[in-house]
Parts: structure tokens; sequence; C-alpha cells
């Protein structure tokens, strides 16, 4: 189900983290920093995405989710540094089809954004849970990140 990803997001985070992102900066040339790293995915890796990218500003400045399944995040304590720095992620953008059966989750999770005051953009479109709008969405996407 959605809800078992929750208990393996430690050991997802703890292998982009000490396995993959060192993986990538020791064989590719990358820019290192926030500024220069990026996090996005769909479905269950669009909650993901949020999860990680919002609870790690540090490493992460520019975060996307589409069609996502974000976990409750009403109480979460990972998120404080996210509430206490508003000039932080340079972006958060989450794309959801209105007959999505993620679209309730996705309504709730940008709501608490907006109560929150984090900055964020809402891509609300027509369409349900499907490739065809993921590509859209990367296609917005991208334009958007590693911008001044």
């Amino acid at each position: 189900t959605l809800e078992n990803w929750q208990g393996e997001r430690g050991a997802f985070e703890a292998d982009l983290m000490t396995d993959v992102m060192p993986l990538v900066e020791a064989n590719y040339s990358v820019r290192p920093g926030a500024d220069s790293t990026a996090i996005v995915g769909l479905s269950m890796g669009g909650g993901q995405s949020l999860s990680v990218g919002l609870s790690r500003l540090d490493t992460f400045g520019w975060i996307g989710a589409f069609s996502a399944a974000p976990r409750d995040v009403t109480d979460d304590e990972r998120l404080a540094d996210l509430l206490a720095q508003p000039d932080k992620p340079h972006l958060v953008w989450v794309g959801c089809g209105t007959d999505d059966f993620l679209f309730e989750r996705n309504e709730k999770f940008l709501a608490w954004l907006t109560e929150n005051g984090v900055a964020h953009t809402a891509h609300i479109t027509d369409g349900g849970h499907t490739w065809p709008i993921w590509r859209e969405y990367l296609e917005e996407f991208l334009p958007l990140i590693f911008r001044d």
C-alpha cells in the first residue's frame, strides 16, 4: 500500500544520501550544494522527494513532486527548518491531475504549505495518474530549476 513506503522512507533516504549522491558526485562533474541540487519524483517517488527534500534544505534547493503520495506533514518535526527558513528551498513544485486518485492528498499537502507560509507552486491540471501527465510536468518543471 501507499502507506508502506513511509516505514521504508528511512532506508530510501539513507541509500540516497550515503550511496547514490556520493556515487554521482564521485563520477560526474556536478556542482555541490543546495543551490545546484534538485530532487523530483512521481507518485511514491514524489512523496519521497517531498519528504527527503523538505527535511534536507542544506542539500536540496529545488523540489518537485508529480502526482505525489505525500505523507501527513501536519506534525512532522523534521520540517521545523522549512518553517523557520522562508527563503528555502528555491522551489517547491507540486503537480497533480484532478482525476488522480492522489488528488485529495495533494490538495491537503498544498493547503498545509499555504497555511504555514511555505512558498510553492501548485500546478493542478486535468487528468489522472498517467505517464503523459508526468511528461508534461517534467517539461514544465525543468526550465524552472537552477535559476538565480
